[in-house]
């Protein structure tokens, strides 16, 4: 006599989700991501190197992808990405990562380069931020990090707030010992301990 099949579980930070569960979270991603087009179902299938049968089970919501397609699909989902990373490392985790991801676009935008040696050296994501600092405050530290010349005029024009509350911010920093004022009054700078 067999045992009976049970329903496989996906592993995770605070709870385990069933395949009908992931089932549901992959269907509604790929309706958010992607349109269920023949066209769209077909570069799916491209990407993931699944049948268009499958692709169609996974859009009706009768099948879980295995482990190699939900991988490639989590690689061209942003809808996945964003449950994946939040799902495993929390919600304050892919905060983080968003405002990485924004402050790298904001710099390749304007048109900045980096020199070949400082791309190995710098590390955008290693910038150890406490979780108890606010989402200005964390902008703060990762532009800090990338460019000289940051001050509470750049907090107030990127998240439309008074000066004031902009200074707090950079003040309550300073209290933790993350960064520190050097330089005269006027012309002086902010850097990262």
């Amino acid at each position: 006599m067999s045992s009976p099949k049970l329903d496989p579980l996906f592993p995770g930070h605070n709870e385990e989700i069933s395949n009908r569960k992931l089932t549901e979270i992959v269907t509604h991603s790929l309706y958010k991501d992607f349109s269920k087009h023949t066209s769209t179902i077909k570069k799916i299938g491209q990407i993931t190197g699944a049948n268009l049968r499958t692709i169609k089970n996974w859009y009706d919501g009768l099948k879980v992808p295995s482990s190699l397609h939900f991988i490639k699909l989590v690689k061209a989902s942003p809808t996945l990405q964003q449950w994946i990373l939040t799902y495993l490392f929390g919600p304050d985790f892919w905060e983080d990562y968003a405002l990485i991801s924004q402050a790298v676009c904001e710099r390749k935008e304007h048109g900045s380069t980096l020199q070949k040696s400082s791309m190995r050296t710098e590390n955008y994501g290693s910038l150890n931020v406490p979780l108890k600092l606010n989402k200005r405050q964390k902008w703060f530290l990762l532009k800090l990090k990338m460019e000289h010349g940051i001050s509470a005029k750049d907090i107030t024009r990127q998240f439309n707030i008074s000066p004031r509350t902009a200074k707090r911010d950079i003040a309550d920093l300073k209290e933790k010992g993350r960064i520190r004022y050097c330089g005269a009054r006027k012309n002086g700078y902010y850097e990262i301990i």
